[in-house]
């Protein structure tokens, strides 16, 4: 049982890994990405690159509720205050990411100029980094 146990609490942080690695790679260079290459032919690659980026970050998210939910059972036995809070932070970010990825991103992407759905899904997106981040410390703090 050990052994499953492991490797779950491994798909886990692998599919966290996924996620928010991701998502600081965007942050990291997207932007930059985004003022060097003021070229129009490379916007399709940088859009097809979120496009695979939002598919693998939903599994990523389901493959997390999945072992979370497993894991809080099984390994934790219940809820506290710091899993409470890491919860709603959670819901929070998912409420957003399904407005950012199906509703805000693909209208941003059809303005030109861009203006302020592109300000919106950017604020979303930054928001929601930092959010799981929060949910990263939280993850410590409760394992400890």
């Amino acid at each position: 049982m050990s052994e499953i146990l492991d490797f779950i609490i491994y798909i886990h942080i692998l599919s966290a890994l996924y996620w928010v690695g991701g998502n600081l790679l965007f942050f990291s260079f997207g932007y930059s990405l985004r003022k060097i290459y003021r070229d129009e032919k490379y916007i399709p690659g940088f859009r097809a690159l979120g496009r695979t980026f939002r598919t693998g970050s939903w599994i990523s998210v389901f493959i997390l509720i999945i072992t979370g939910t497993y894991l809080l059972i099984k390994r934790w036995g219940g809820l506290n205050e710091i899993m409470i809070t890491k919860l709603i932070i959670f819901a929070i970010i998912i409420i957003l990411k399904f407005l950012h990825d199906f509703f805000i991103a693909p209208r941003a992407a059809r303005e030109s100029p861009a203006s302020k759905y592109y300000k919106l899904t950017m604020f979303i997106a930054r928001f929601n980094l930092l959010m799981q981040l929060v949910i990263i410390y939280l993850s410590m703090i409760f394992v400890r």
